[in-house]
Order: structure tokens, then C-alpha cells, then sequence
């Protein structure tokens, strides 16, 4: 902090917030991480929980109590590993089982006619995937702007934060039901493919922020201009 506030400037405007290119990798890794949490499946689940659980179990309503547990006792987890494990280990493994676990949904959902028992596999994958949200992406979407932005652009990059998630999670609210009744099971193939974009965008660009100072992290930043960042010793890893 004493060596961030010897840099501290007077505040940006948002045109400056945009237009700058020194600000335009950053805003990239919070464009990516912050649409990729929110359209990677989890609202969809969270919202319409009781409608999923409806078609297979009659007493829906206490699976949607253990939905909302789930999310509550996976958020302090995330509170106790966030500084042992580190933000990019936790959005890698997240996004990762969010995909895995979405992929199982599509093919739950494709299976439940032919084997109706398969649906308590089903409220497991809706448990493991609230879970892997609320371990990485959940909480890190809101805050990884903050660690990734200087002082002077910081504000502007919390509300650009703020508008992304929710706006994304607005969005996800509003198409889900009609691509659910268009494309059925199918749909969370699309919230897949999402989940593997942010991974795959995370795995090759996102510096580990944990520990750092915003210069060390500007660096890194800088290093891109010639070398791109997936080529760093030891950054392409989950360590």
C-alpha cells in the first residue's frame, strides 16, 4: 500500500478509461472473467432451481433450500482459500468444473426419460456446480479489477466490474427460459462453451495477483507488448 500510494494520481475520466491503452489487457481479463462467471451457467441454476427440480422430484422446494446452503457454505470456503490458493488457481480450477459440470447437466437431462433414477445425479451436478462457482469465479469477478487496475483508473474499473456482472447476469435471466424451451438440455452446452473461453483466456493471460504489488503486475503487463504472457517461466501453470 505505502509503496501504491507514492504512484497515486488524480482520477481518471471513462473516456480516458477507454481510450487508454495501457488499460486495455486489464479490461480484457475483467471483460472475460466477469461475462464468463455470469453466463457460464451458474444464474441460470440459482434462478430457476425449482423449475429444474420440479420435473423429477415433487418436494423441489428443499433441494432449492440446499441450493442456496450450498452457496452460502462454498462462499466461506472461498473465504479461507483465497489467499492460500490464489486468485488464477481458483478461476482455472472453477471455470474448469463449471464446463465439466455443465456438460453432465446436457447429459442428465438427455438420459432422464430412459433412466429416471439418473435424476439424483442430477441435483449432484447442480450441487457441484454452484460449489465450483462460489470456490473461484463467484467472488473474483467482483474484486480482480481492483488488483489489476491502478489507483487513478481503479473506480472506473470497479463500476466497468459492476455493470459486467450484472449485466450478465441480467442477460442470462432473460434468454435462458426461451433457449431452455428451444433447445432443452442442450442449452447448457452453451454455458460450456463460455466456462471454457474464460479458462482458456485465464489459463494464457491472467497473471497471479496474490502478494503483488500493481507494479510488479503493470510489469507484467508490459511484457506483453513484445512477449506474449502464456511464454513467462512458470505462468501457464495453476501454481
Amino acid at each position: 500500500m505505502k509503496e501504491e500510494a507514492t504512484h497515486t494520481q488524480a482520477g481518471i475520466s471513462i473516456q480516458q478509461f477507454f481510450s487508454h491503452a495501457r488499460y486495455r489487457k486489464p479490461m480484457f481479463l475483467v471483460l472475460v472473467v466477469s461475462l464468463g462467471s455470469q453466463l457460464s451457467g451458474f444464474n441460470a441454476v440459482i434462478n430457476y432451481s425449482t423449475k429444474i427440480f420440479q420435473e423429477t422430484f415433487s418436494e423441489a422446494k428443499y433441494l432449492t433450500l440446499g441450493v442456496a446452503a450450498m452457496n452460502v457454505i462454498f462462499t466461506l470456503v472461498a473465504f479461507f482459500l483465497m489467499e492460500k490458493a490464489g486468485r488464477r488457481k481458483l478461476l482455472l480450477t472453477g471455470f474448469l468444473s463449471i464446463a465439466v459440470c455443465n456438460l453432465l447437466m446436457t447429459v442428465v437431462d438427455a438420459t432422464l426419460t430412459v433412466a429416471p433414477d439418473i435424476r439424483y445425479l442430477q441435483v449432484i451436478v447442480v450441487f457441484c456446480l454452484i460449489s465450483s462457482y462460489e470456490l473461484g469465479p463467484g467472488p473474483i469477478s467482483w474484486f480482480i479489477a481492483a488488483e489489476l487496475f491502478d489507483q487513478p483508473s481503479r473506480p472506473v474499473a470497479m463500476a466497468f466490474t459492476s455493470m459486467l456482472n450484472w449485466g450478465g447476469k441480467f442477460v442470462l435471466a432473460f434468454i435462458y427460459p426461451p433457449l431452455q424451451l428451444l433447445w432443452h438440455g442442450s442449452v447448457y452446452l452453451v454455458f460450456m462453451a463460455m466456462a471454457l473461453v474464460a479458462f482458456g483466456v485465464t489459463w494464457y493471460r491472467m497473471p497471479e495477483t496474490k502478494g503483488r504489488s500493481f507494479d510488479d503486475i503493470a510489469e507484467e503487463f508490459r511484457g506483453a507488448e513484445g512477449i506474449l504472457l502464456r511464454n513467462k517461466s512458470d505462468f501457464n501453470t495453476f501454481n
